[in-house]
């Protein structure tokens, strides 16, 4: 190897260790990411990095044509030598010399292209890598990832505000007890969650508020700026409250901290409500009593009495209003199921016009097409005794379930209502963990929890008419407050029909309670919640067992687009050039060199030399054989020479010539 190396000049080889070093460079950034820290891209320093980057790519460049034009211009040295000075029989050395020099005219380049095509081709190479390189290495806004570790999140666990209780436990008898859940359990124990202050529970009704009604298939429902997807439903708050502090890439374990404006998304498994655990239908009875006597005579009673049975829950509510008044009552109640938290049923009924909005909300336009017309009649007094009742099914713990949800910060636009910077959806299914012994199950906080926050909306109005505006505020289509709702159309209208938050919601109703408990279980998991000091202090340091992962916006070296291959051709055609140079250039010296103006001089002295003397014999020759017909060649004049440019300048020449060949007095 050695050998076939020797005399190969040593700057040809770095050249081309240059090229490859700058193909090298420029392959690899198309696959691989380099990130430049965030923080530090100024505008200046942006502008410098591309004022250095164009400043070496042009010296490696330069370095690189320099070495290669002088290969060219040594392969004609030696192109010279074999033709002996008579350049007039070999003109394309002159084309390809001109062409090496870059003299050559644009109509040069094109007539002479078979005989210069290598050489212009290959100074197109190398002129091409300083737009390569600066292209190839050009600061592009990119996405970057990075793991995360899951957050922590509330274990469900016994709290202050549901837990296990045993069955001597005072609690049972508290004055408050309208407002506390038991799910009693066959051993005489009992879970109970409260809707006392302080808990997620006690602001049912105040999340419902939260819903969106006017396009749920975008956006479920909305906490702190942030849209649920009906996929996200139940994402614990503390995921979309507590950005997670990512380091800049390269900064180290303590380096500074990407701002969270540059976030992108941010994923972690979690869990989330994944279906409805609410099914609301029509059926069920309601009776009703009028001023009924507790030891007090019938004159001075005051009291009124309605009762609800519907899907196995029994209810009697003392009202202040008249059941059979013509604006009617209502009655709610939510029934736990012995031995199941977070299940149970919930019953509702209703008299007068009551009983067609509540029919309303759940969209039996059955009913209303059978009784709305009686709205003018029950206004005045006249028509009596319609009734209404339903229930529904709640069962909260199948529905709770692990996904990988994504925070996704985007762009709100305007044109739309409502318009969310900050969206969050949900995939089933978590990545693999690592850990074997990772602990997936809830407690039952969260389905307790979640079933107990119904019982503040469902208790509103209780003790006067016990009607739920909350709920109805929500469930129903108010739109237009002019309608009087006295015809079955105008009842109709009330109805809202699909979408909604749950894809699996068969009507209003059910998915307003639905959502209800999904909102209710988000609240486990808040930066307040866990705290030492809340009510729902949790001692189990719960975290999910899947990893997490964020992107965020970060400037990258060079595009990372595959099509930036390209850039690698200038540096490696260039560089196959040089490589095809150095096994076709002779290797032995030459005794003059075309880089040299002393060198052009001496062979356009020896050429007009060389044509002079050939010219003298061949006039000799004829002269002594007169019959002797020789074509003497005629000695060419400069305007033949390949180094000379105009007329003017051939005249000059070929007198200094002349002057020098009569000076001399022995050519041989």
């Amino acid at each position: 190897m050695s050998h076939r190396l020797s005399g190969v000049p040593v700057n040809l080889l770095v050249a081309i260790f240059i090229l490859f070093s700058i193909f090298i460079f420029t392959f690899t950034l198309v696959f691989a990411t380099i990130v430049v820290p965030g923080y530090r891209l100024t505008t200046s320093f942006k502008v410098a990095y591309n004022i250095a980057s164009a400043i070496v790519a042009t010296v490696l460049a330069r370095y690189a044509s320099g070495e290669i034009q002088k290969q060219w211009l040594r392969q004609i040295n030696h192109e010279i030598s074999d033709v002996k000075y008579q350049l007039h029989h070999s003109p394309h050395i002159m084309q390809k010399w001109r062409a090496v020099l870059g003299i050559n005219t644009f109509y040069e380049r094109i007539t002479s292209f078979k005989t210069t095509v290598l050489p212009q081709l290959s100074f197109l190479f190398t002129g091409l890598i300083t737009t390569a390189v600066v292209a190839a290495v050009t600061l592009t806004d990119t996405t970057c990832f990075t793991d995360l570790e899951p957050p922590r999140i509330h274990s469900g666990a016994d709290n202050k505000c549901t837990r296990m209780l045993p069955s001597n436990n005072t609690d049972r008898s508290s004055p408050l007890w309208e407002f506390r859940t038991f799910w009693n359990n066959d051993d005489g124990s009992a879970y109970y969650a409260t809707t006392n202050l302080g808990c997620p529970s006690w602001s049912g009704a105040q999340f419902m508020g939260s819903i969106n009604t006017i396009n749920p298939a975008h956006v479920a429902y909305s906490r702190n700026g942030v849209g649920i997807q009906s996929s996200a439903i139940g994402t614990p708050e503390i995921f979309y409250t507590d950005f997670p502090e990512i380091v800049e890439p390269f900064d180290g374990l303590h380096g500074a901290k990407v701002n969270q404006s540059m976030l992108r998304t941010v994923s972690q498994c979690l869990p989330v409500m994944a279906t409805n655990p609410v099914r609301c239908r029509p059926g069920g009875s309601v009776s009703f009593k009028s001023n009924i006597p507790e030891k007090v005579t019938d004159a001075e009673a005051v009291y009124h009495q309605i009762s609800v049975e519907a899907g196995g829950c029994n209810f009697t509510q003392a009202n202040a209003e008249d059941p059979n008044g013509k604006f009617g009552v209502m009655v709610s109640r939510f029934c736990p199921q012995e031995n199941s938290v977070g299940k149970g049923t919930i019953a509702m009924g209703a008299t007068g016009i009551i009983s067609l909005t509540l029919a309303a909300s759940i969209g039996d336009e059955d009913f209303l097409a059978r009784h709305a017309d009686s709205y003018e009649a029950m206004s005045a007094g006249v028509a009596k005794n319609l009734t209404y009742a339903l229930s529904c099914d709640i069962d909260v713990q199948p529905t709770i379930k692990w996904r990988t949800l994504t925070l996704e910060l985007q762009q709100g636009t305007l044109t739309t209502t409502p318009s969310y910077s900050k969206l969050i959806s949900g995939v089933d299914g978590c990545v693999a963990t690592t850990n074997n012994k990772a602990n997936w199950t809830l407690g039952n906080g969260y389905a307790g929890g979640a079933a107990a926050a119904l019982v503040a909306p469902l208790s509103e109005g209780r003790y006067w008419n016990g009607m739920t505006n909350t709920i109805f505020n929500q469930a129903l289509n108010v739109t237009d407050t002019s309608d009087r709702y006295s015809t079955v159309a105008s009842w109709q209208k009330l109805i809202r029909s699909a979408p909604y938050g749950f894809n699996q919601s068969t009507n209003a109703l059910e998915d307003v309670l639905g959502l209800t408990t999904g909102i209710t279980m988000s609240q486990m998991s808040t930066l307040d919640s866990m705290r030492s000091s809340s009510p729902l202090a949790d001692p189990v340091n719960f975290r999910a067992a899947a990893q997490g992962h964020a992107t965020f916006a970060c400037t990258r070296v060079g595009s990372g687009q595959r099509s930036a291959v390209l850039f690698t051709l200038p540096p490696l055609l260039a560089m196959l050039t040089a490589i095809y140079l150095i096994f076709t250039v002779p290797r032995k010296p030459t005794s003059f060199k075309t880089s040299r103006l002393e060198d052009l001089i001496g062979i356009g002295m020896a050429s007009e030399r060389e044509l002079s003397m050939a010219y003298r014999r061949d006039h000799l020759r004829q002269s002594q054989d007169p019959e002797a017909h020789v074509g003497i060649p005629r000695a060419p004049t400069l305007e033949r020479n390949p180094f000379d440019d105009d007329a003017e300048e051939k005249a000059m020449g070929l007198q200094e010539l002349r002057a020098v060949h009569h000076d001399r007095k022995n050519w041989d």
